[in-house]
C-alpha cells in the first residue's frame, strides 16, 4: 500500500511539480514521461506526491458536473457582441479624436475662401463699369486739351465760342 506520511518529508520543487502534474495528465513527450518514471520509481517522496495528486484526481470525477444553463451561449453570444461593438465605437472615437482638428482647419479655410470669393464676386457686380476704349477715343481731344479747360467756369461760354457765328468764317477773309 502506500508509505506512512511523513512531515518532515522533502517537498518537490515548483517545477518538478508542475512537471508532474503534466506527467498525470499526459501532457509530457515520451522522453520526459520516462525521466518522471524513473525518478518515481526511485524517490519515495516523489512517488508519495504522485499518489495524493493522483487521489486528488479521483476525488474530482465524484463531484456532481454542473450543467451549463439553456440560455448560456445567447448570453455568451451577446456579451462577445457588446464587446465587439464597444471596440468598434472606440476606434470611431480614436480615429474622429485624430481626424477632428484636421477637419476643423479645413472647415476654416472653405470659409475663408468662399469669404473671399463671395467678397471678390461682389466687388466686380457693384464696381462702376470702367470707360471702355470707345469711350476714351471719343473723348480723345477732350482728355488732350484738359489744361486749357481746367480754369473755364461757365460750360455754357465754351459751347458759345464753339459756333462759327460769334467769330465769323473761318479762313474768311481778310
Amino acid at each position: 500500500m502506500t508509505e506512512p506520511t511523513n512531515p518532515e518529508r522533502e517537498r518537490p520543487t515548483p517545477e518538478q511539480a508542475e512537471e508532474l502534474v503534466a506527467y498525470l495528465d499526459g501532457e509530457l513527450d515520451e522522453t520526459t514521461a520516462q525521466q518522471v518514471e524513473a525518478r518515481l520509481n526511485t524517490d519515495p517522496a516523489a512517488r508519495q506526491e504522485s499518489e495524493a495528486l493522483q487521489a486528488a484526481w479521483d476525488l474530482l470525477d465524484h463531484l456532481p458536473r454542473p450543467e451549463p444553463s439553456p440560455d448560456f451561449t445567447h448570453r455568451t453570444l451577446e456579451n462577445v457582441q457588446v464587446k465587439a461593438d464597444t471596440a468598434r465605437l472606440q476606434a470611431r472615437r480614436r480615429a474622429w479624436t485624430r481626424w477632428r482638428p484636421r477637419l476643423v482647419a479645413a472647415g476654416w479655410a472653405a470659409a475663408v475662401l468662399v469669404a473671399f470669393l463671395a467678397g471678390y464676386v461682389g466687388f466686380l457686380a457693384l464696381r462702376p463699369a470702367d470707360p471702355s476704349d470707345h469711350d476714351l477715343a471719343r473723348d480723345l481731344s477732350l482728355i488732350e486739351n484738359q489744361r486749357l479747360y481746367e480754369f473755364v467756369d461757365d460750360l455754357g461760354f465754351l459751347r458759345q465760342l464753339d459756333t462759327p457765328a460769334l467769330f465769323g468764317e473761318e479762313g474768311g477773309g481778310q
